[in-house]
């Protein structure tokens, strides 16, 4: 059996492998994180029992009729992607599920939380030391130890709502100092990434995990509001200079408007409109685009078959359809609204930490598109955040690092806690 100490390794040590900037691994670690994962996971549902989630079933069935009912250019690989987003879907999202796979997929998000922490993290020493990277292009921007600015917006964002809900379970000063410094690393390495999308959705995922925790102090809540404007206004003279790439993030590299356009979010939005209008029920295929639209060709590439979808889901409007979306949404609402009472209801530790995290994550999303793109880190981390929220009504409390013994239910948390008289 995979200890929990060991699947939370797997996950910190495979997903730190995905930083080949600073060393080269001639494997596709992707493939092998994914490999891994779903291998354990069958191997752990075979000895312990599993139950199947038909939702995520019905998702990936919409994507394998998408791919069916179009002429697909083979440069875009569907059913290789398909088959690599099979992997995920087994080894890393809520499909497959039981007690000990359960164990298993949180302590493989645990791991990955600590795995973007450290890169976001190393990132932001490396801008000061020298080894960490810019980015030179249409955008100018920091992309640290990772391969584009967006990854480690990306990953900053996450750590960023990952360490606020932790400044809440420091016991001392010392403490708190170091889960503030590594919040204040994270906001000003999204600044240097000059991703807004991660900037929001860092902020909103912080202020939501702020709100959970005060709901029910109104003083506590007003108070912790005043400091932390207080704070950001002290802040500002410091934090300025980091945000001169974000503030002046503008296209310098075209010469005419109509290149400018062409470049921007705004078209590529344009085209997936398009493709919506083209086939509204199945898509016009998961994993491609239609080629023959003005412009499209800017969007994405015959080397590599990838595809710039502008946003995870008017990607998968256009290229699953209303079917694909729709299925997306019987799996993405029940958990979000479980979430949303065991966080504000229950009040669990465990709801608290992970429902701003996945409202953080769906933020970003409107402006990245990666829900399917299995190959993508984003995606991952997205879908092991999920399988995690999913858990939300059968675990209270969360560890820090890795499980050390099986956790409370939600149901013995509230009752321990109303014995004690403890009001949050």
């Amino acid at each position: 059996m995979v200890t929990n100490k060991i699947a939370f390794f797997i996950a910190a040590l495979l997903l730190f492998g995905f930083i080949q900037t600073l060393y080269y691994v001639p494997v596709p670690l992707h493939y092998v994180f994914l490999g891994v994962a779903m291998v354990l996971v069958l191997i752990t549902a075979q000895r312990y029992g599993w139950h199947i989630k038909m939702s995520c079933v019905a998702f990936m069935a919409a994507g394998a009729i998408s791919i069916i009912g179009n002429d697909i250019p083979v440069f875009f690989k569907p059913w290789e992607r398909f088959g690599l987003f099979t992997l995920l879907m087994i080894g890393c999202s809520p499909m497959l599920q039981g007690h000990n796979i359960d164990q298993f997929k949180r302590q493989l998000c645990m791991g990955a939380l600590w795995a973007v922490g450290g890169i976001t993290i190393l990132s932001f020493i490396g801008y000061y030391a020298g080894f960490g990277q810019q980015m030179w292009g249409i955008v100018n921007s920091y992309m640290g130890i990772t391969g584009h600015a967006n990854f480690l917006g990306f990953y900053a964002m996450v750590s960023m709502v990952w360490l606020g809900a932790l400044f809440f379970r420091c016991t001392t000063i010392k403490e708190r100092y170091i889960m503030g410094g590594g919040w204040l690393a994270c906001i000003l390495t999204i600044l240097l990434c000059a991703s807004r999308a991660s900037l929001a959705g860092g902020l909103i995922g912080s202020i939501m995990a702020v709100y959970l925790r005060f709901q029910k102090n109104a003083t506590k809540l007003v108070n912790a509001v005043l400091i932390c404007v207080v704070l950001v206004i002290l802040a500002m003279p410091f934090i300025l200079p980091y945000a001169d790439v974000m503030l002046n993030k503008k296209n310098t590299d075209f010469e005419n408007t109509e290149s400018m356009f062409e470049s921007a979010r705004g078209a590529i939005w344009g085209l997936r409109y398009q493709e919506i209008a083209e086939s509204p029920v199945i898509g016009v295929g998961a994993y491609s685009c239609d080629t023959t639209l003005p412009y499209a060709n800017i969007f994405y590439s015959e080397a590599n078959g990838s595809i710039e979808l502008g946003s995870s889901f008017l990607g998968l409007l256009s290229q699953c359809g209303w079917l694909g979306f729709i299925c997306f949404l019987c799996i993405l609402v029940p958990i979000f609204r479980k979430n949303m009472r065991y966080a504000m209801k229950e009040r669990t530790p465990y709801a608290q930490l992970w429902l701003p995290i996945l409202t953080a994550c769906l933020a970003n999303m409107f402006f990245e598109g990666y829900l399917m793109t299995a190959g993508a880190v984003q995606c991952i981390v997205f879908w092991l955040v999920l399988a995690a929220a999913d858990m939300c009504d059968r675990v209270a409390d969360y560890p820090v690092f890795w499980e050390e013994e099986d956790p409370i239910t939600p149901e013995e948390y509230v009752a321990w806690r109303e014995a004690n008289g403890i009001v949050r």
